[in-house]
């Protein structure tokens, strides 16, 4: 962990700073993974040496963040400079039975400037963002990794209570989360 200085900023990303995810250093060893057993959290021991984006999934992810730029969701980018060091997006399109919920589509730090502080700041807007569109819940379909999971758990996220099918299909292996956003 390192001291985060002032020159870190975040904010509302430019539709022609969307590529600059590939800044991000992705790189991580998960060594548990969460899995579902009889409906609760358990940890699997693992072993995966992240070293980056694989390639088709980074296309496939800078695709779906330009949609959900163009229907206005919300890109929040944190650069340090002009490296971008962490990004989160909000979709716009309202999901659930009672369509009260809002997808956290995508939430990555840099391995540089993980643990310090800048993904928990940027969730917290991005449910400062979810209540003022209206929305209850956020819904988070969240890789299995112990330091992901455990970090949406710290934030307040719980099992979510109503699993998103199209979501659920996708990818049925992550962790599918909601986060509660109390008025």
């Amino acid at each position: 962990m390192h001291q985060v200085d002032e020159t870190v900023e975040t904010r509302i990303l430019k539709r022609e700073e969307i590529e600059k995810v590939r800044d991000i250093d992705r790189s991580e060893i998960i060594e548990q993974d969460y899995y579902l057993k009889d409906g609760q959290l358990a940890l699997q021991n693992v072993f995966y040496d992240i070293k980056g984006w694989d390639p088709s999934e980074l296309e496939e992810s800078i695709k779906h963040l330009y949609d959900i730029y163009n229907r206005n969701g919300t890109l929040l980018g944190t650069f340090d400079g002009n490296k971008m060091v962490a990004i989160s997006a909000l979709d716009s399109e309202f999901i659930g039975r009672k369509k009260d919920q809002l997808q956290l589509y995508f939430h990555h730090v840099d391995s540089y400037y993980r643990h310090c502080g800048i993904g928990g700041k940027l969730l917290k807007e991005m449910m400062e963002r979810a209540k003022k569109l209206g929305a209850k819940k956020l819904y988070i379909s969240a890789t299995p990794s112990k330091n992901t999971i455990d970090f949406y758990m710290h934030m307040g996220c719980r099992l979510s209570s109503e699993l998103n099918p199209t979501l659920y299909r996708l990818e049925p292996e992550d962790i599918h989360l909601e986060l509660p956003l109390c008025s």
